[in-house]
């Protein structure tokens, strides 16, 4: 019965933690990986986030 209680949040910590190695926001993670337990690990697929300048405001803005 414990278990059951405590492994959505070890899930959560988890996915969190593998989101923020890949540079995406740990909270909203966080909150994705309590309710969906183990779907949360789909996080580790996801690419990178770049966080040039280009990828963050447009090619339009650089030349301004």
């Amino acid at each position: 019965m414990i278990a059951l209680l405590v492994l959505p949040f070890v899930f959560a910590l988890i996915t969190a933690f593998i989101a923020g190695q890949r540079g995406y926001d740990l909270m909203s993670w966080y909150m994705i990986g309590l309710p969906l337990g183990p779907l949360g690990f789909l996080v580790a697929l996801l690419p990178r986030r770049r966080h040039e300048p280009e990828a963050l405001f447009g090619h339009e803005l650089q030349g301004a």
